[in-house]
């Protein structure tokens, strides 16, 4: 059985990555979520750790974004003007088509856009999240109030 700390960074190295994760592809967000769910181990929870650096690696994904989006427009939509709301899935839909790829500057239009909301409608939540905050690596998250790197190392029993 994994001590709590360890499974506490996990899970809060997960709620960082999720979104990015998703933006890969709803299957591999599903794939790292059932993991975490049920990792029972130090050695389940390195699986986890190694799924979810996997899946950053990968491209996004035009129904990833969608997906991924949509689920970050639920952080709004109560607060939100109907003007905000239509100009999200304006740039939503301009800028994740079906008829041409999803470029480096369709994501950076796309995280512009989720900037202006977040300042007028902040989410710590979101705030932490890497598909926002794309300056701070992967794998650093909180632990009682230090930031610190995760590495594989720290999964050792």
């Amino acid at each position: 059985m994994p001590d709590k700390r360890i499974r506490t960074l996990t899970e809060k190295l997960w709620a960082k990555n999720k979104y990015t994760v998703m933006a890969k592809g709803y299957e591999h967000y599903q794939k790292v979520g059932e993991a975490l769910k049920n990792a029972q181990s130090h050695e389940e929870l390195v699986d986890v750790y190694d799924l979810i650096s996997e899946s950053l690696t990968l491209p996004y994904t035009k129904k990833g974004m969608r997906t991924t989006l949509q689920h970050m427009w639920g952080y709004f939509k109560k607060q939100a003007t109907s003007q905000e709301k239509e100009d999200f899935f304006i740039t939503l839909n301009l800028r994740i088509t079906p008829a041409s790829p999803l470029t480096d500057q369709d994501i950076e239009s796309i995280r512009s856009h989720l900037a202006v909301l977040l300042k007028k409608y902040p989410s710590d939540y979101l705030l932490q999240s890497s598909f926002v905050q794309t300056s701070r690596k992967w794998n650093d998250v909180y632990d009682q109030k230090q930031l610190k790197t995760i590495s594989r190392n720290d999964y050792s029993e």
